[in-house]
């Protein structure tokens, strides 16, 4: 049986308080997580930790006590990353200033320091792909993942007008092997009903530009359904879809081969993140 590998998720938020302690509310973290990729049929899952959504020593913990499930990539200000983490994370089209920094090269010194260790970094770069292709370009053996398809999306950032204009941007990294794309929330950006079949041609697209080989599978299920922690719960959007939704609107699409499937549903996240697969 194909495995599924989620390389895109946050922590889930209890919708009522905790007060029964710290130590058990990380539990249940842990709990509700796994109750979640199995109800949504994924067999493991890559963190994203993000400070206060998602605080990277809760993701390192649940990771710890299910390595064969749940990895986790790491924020990155320059200093060592984290001991256990997969790769690391930098933000540069919000807020402004990191835009800014990214642009003047304030952030060389990070991408040399993760071609060298040989750490994978995503990027959340909607506005600035085309530094990113510099930075691709400059330095061939980093391994670079744009999470999002680099767009800005709902339900915590609003579309861009119109919400595709950025996908060329996205598609002129093609050429460059070292970059990767994760396929994360595209039915955001959706207006028709699952299986929102108005995202499938700019992802075919994707597809075509990239290769399956270069291409993950990522739900981001706690943003899109507006239920991210440290966040207020967001009201119906268009667009907002489920976990599993968000697996099977790709998924069960005709038109993929066996190979393409198992490489957009675990193999490219195993292969470009590092991450073996469970024996």
């Amino acid at each position: 049986m194909m495995e599924v590998v989620d390389a895109h998720l946050h922590l889930p938020s209890p919708r009522l308080d905790w007060p029964h302690g710290e130590a058990s509310r990380r539990d249940l973290q842990a709990e509700l997580l796994l109750a979640q990729l199995d109800a949504a049929g994924v067999d493991a899952a890559v963190l994203v930790a993000v400070p206060g959504a998602a605080p990277v020593d809760e993701c390192l913990g649940i990771a710890a006590r299910h390595p064969d499930r749940v990895a986790v990539i790491a924020p990155w200000d320059g200093d060592e990353a984290p001991e256990g983490v997969l790769g690391v994370r930098l933000v540069l089209s919000w807020p402004p200033e990191n835009a800014e920094r990214l642009r003047s090269g304030g952030y060389d010194g990070l991408f040399d320091a993760a071609e060298r260790r040989g750490v994978p970094v995503s990027v959340l770069a909607g506005g600035v792909l085309p530094e990113i292709a510099e930075v691709a370009r400059a330095r061939p053996s980093l391994r670079l993942v744009v999470d999002h398809l680099g767009l800005d999306q709902p339900p915590y950032l609003p579309a861009g007008d119109p919400p595709w204009g950025g996908l060329p941007d996205l598609l002129a990294l093609a050429g460059l092997e070292n970059v990767a794309v994760k396929l994360s929330g595209a039915p955001t950006l959706s207006t028709e009903p699952y299986p929102y079949r108005d995202v499938w041609p700019h992802l075919d697209r994707v597809l075509s530009a990239f290769g399956a080989d270069r291409c993950l599978w990522g739900s981001d299920a706690h943003r899109v359904s507006g239920r991210l922690r440290g966040f207020p719960p967001v009201p119906p959007y268009p667009g907002q879809h489920s976990h599993a939704q968000a697996l099977h609107h790709l998924l069960d699409r005709a038109g993929l081969s066996e190979a393409e499937r198992a490489a957009l549903f675990g193999g490219t996240a195993r292969r470009v993140l590092g991450w073996p697969a469970r024996s």
